[in-house]
């Protein structure tokens, strides 16, 4: 069956030698976080090598196998391969008939010559696309230069070929995929084997999202063609086997779509080399006048839906209180250089890592001096820092404050949209250390384990339940704008609400809050949000700055 595109979008053609020779025009007016067009019957859907033993191998669906866990749905194995898994019969069946009929045979080959039960993700694309080709699929002929005409997707063959290191790997890769594929080898199977890699690399999608355990690569000829932008209008969301384009920004009727294909915040240099694979230069406004997060958020039309989130103050996202002055925009650069030439420690050494995380924050002292806490690299130095710390029992009642500040004073400049997954997750992140920080509280731990009296006394008089409760409304009402309703962070979200719903004894505070949910400017509600959640959730973010200064300077912030 030929591709079709959604009737909610059409191509466009330009003439070359644009990069945006094609691209996709919205049919209909689309307001923020509305679903434009999804994506179901990709030509490539798989996960990477070694999650495929713990992923259904056709509806992309995490779980485990009944060989190595108990509890969960298990995965079953194919009988003839023992290597791709599925999650019921269905998906099994449906896979053999898609794909796995073709490539069954191949893990057979990949175990008796390396002795392994999976194979790298590009090797794996390249030989599900050789084989489907040798099988006469209409889709894949025409997406990969068989069928001709608008379907078939950009290389960037004779880039890739300049490109040394890179290219001597798609050699490499290539190779394996057609030898395990148990083509003949020849020079013109190899070739048309670096072809088929050079459009999957050009064009398919990373899956990637470890706080639900999402990898692989998708790939589909019509949401290909939506093009990059640093400032898009429009973002994907992956569901299972399904991709959900979604709109970013109000989208109007006759509107080109874009997308980032990159993290759009960092540095126009460090964004430029994350583009240097798709081989082209960005020409968007972002780049073309190297605005920074805090420039994009200013004229940003998203800016208003900010009303019903932990940064209410939409004067503060239009007029940020940041000293500009003080750090150029090359000083940025330069900063951010020096940031990624240091690496990451090797092993599990604490001084190793505290050694690493002074020496980031120093480096990101100018934008400290600046008050320019979303300008990578700072709000990563401060992520890595949270993340670590929420691991660490002595140190997790630190990470509160820091997640905090990131969902305050971080994440609404970078990601002015609230229902964008990001700004969710880290909603969720302040609702579980809440929990945690609620368990010292009440058993009077907190007070015997941390220093640092302010944080003490805020956790003691705060409403921590209410603070939960208001978080995960927050979560539950901006994941279901901007996600699948299946998405495992908001179904996490749900279930904590359920369970708080379910609480004996607050049915006023929980009152209150579904009354502020339904409609943000109800007088007691408000004031109830106000008080007994935004108040102290701005407290403690206050005290992040403090903590980390503290800490890297090398000052204990827990009791013996």
């Amino acid at each position: 069956m030929p591709p079709q595109l959604p009737p909610t979008l059409r191509i466009h053609h330009a003439p070359p030698p644009s990069h945006k020779y094609r691209s996709l025009l919205a049919t209909t007016f689309f307001p923020p976080g509305t679903e434009i067009a999804t994506f179901a019957n990709p030509l490539l859907a798989l996960p990477d090598g070694p999650s495929m033993r713990t992923t259904c191998n056709y509806c992309l669906s995490t779980t485990t196998t009944s060989s190595s866990s108990s509890s969960g749905r298990a995965l079953k194995s194919c009988t003839a391969c023992k290597a791709a898994v599925y999650c019921n019969p269905s998906c099994q069946r449906a896979h053999w008939k898609a794909v796995h009929k073709a490539e069954c045979k191949l893990f057979g080959r990949v175990r008796e010559q390396v002795g392994k039960d999976w194979v790298p993700t590009p090797v794996r694309a390249v030989a599900q696309v050789l084989m489907l080709l040798k099988a006469g699929d209409q889709a894949v002929k025409e997406a990969f230069g068989e069928g001709g005409g608008e379907w078939e997707l950009e290389g960037n063959v004779e880039e890739f070929r300049g490109e040394g290191e890179v290219w001597r790997d798609f050699e490499l890769q290539a190779t394996a995929a057609v030898v395990y594929a148990g083509l003949l080898e020849g020079e013109e199977m190899l070739g048309r084997a670096r072809e088929v890699l050079c459009k999957i690399q050009t064009n398919a999608f990373n899956r990637l999202d470890a706080d639900t355990g999402m990898a692989g690569i998708f790939l589909d000829a019509g949401l290909a063609m939506v093009n990059h932008s640093c400032v898009p209008n429009a973002f994907i969301g992956f569901d299972k086997r399904t991709a959900v384009l979604r709109a970013e920004r109000p989208i109007q009727e006759g509107e080109e779509i874009t997308i980032s294909y990159i993290d759009n915040t960092l540095p126009k240099s460090a964004r430029h080399e994350a583009l240097k694979l798709y081989h082209f230069q960005c020409d968007c406004p972002r780049c073309k006048d190297d605005l920074d997060v805090y420039e994009v958020c200013q004229t940003s039309p998203d800016t208003p839906l900010n009303s019903f989130t932990l940064q209410p103050d939409l004067a503060k996202l239009r007029n940020p209180p940041i000293y500009r002055s003080r750090v150029s925009k090359a000083e940025i650069e330069t900063i951010y250089k020096k940031w990624q030439a240091l690496g990451n420690p090797e092993g599990d050494d604490e001084e190793d890592h505290l050694k690493l995380a002074q020496a980031r924050w120093e480096l990101c002292r100018p934008l400290v001096d600046a008050r320019m806490w979303a300008v990578e690299p700072l709000p990563t130095t401060i992520l890595q820092l949270a993340t670590s710390w929420q691991s660490s029992y002595k140190m997790v009642v630190y990470a509160l404050p820091l997640v905090c500040f990131l969902s305050t004073e971080c994440d609404p400049f970078k990601l002015v949209a609230p229902f964008m997954p990001w700004r969710i997750k880290g909603i969720l992140a302040i609702v579980k250390l809440l929990a945690v920080t609620g368990e010292f509280t009440a058993s009077g731990a907190l007070a015997t384990r941390c220093t640092h009296e302010g944080l003490v006394g805020t956790l003691a008089m705060a409403d921590q339940v209410s603070m939960c409760e208001a978080l995960l409304r927050l979560a539950v009402h901006h994941g279901s704008v901007g996600a699948s309703q299946d998405w495992e962070v908001l179904k996490e979200a749900r279930s904590m609400l359920e369970d708080l719903e379910s609480l004996v004894g607050r049915e006023q505070e929980s009152n209150l809050l579904r009354a502020w949910a339904k409609d943000p400017e109800d007088p007691e509600g408000a004031a109830f949000f106000e008080n007994q959640v935004l108040r102290p959730i701005n407290t403690l973010s206050s005290f992040a700055v403090e903590a980390l200064e503290a800490m890297l300077s090398g000052k204990s912030l827990v009791k013996k």
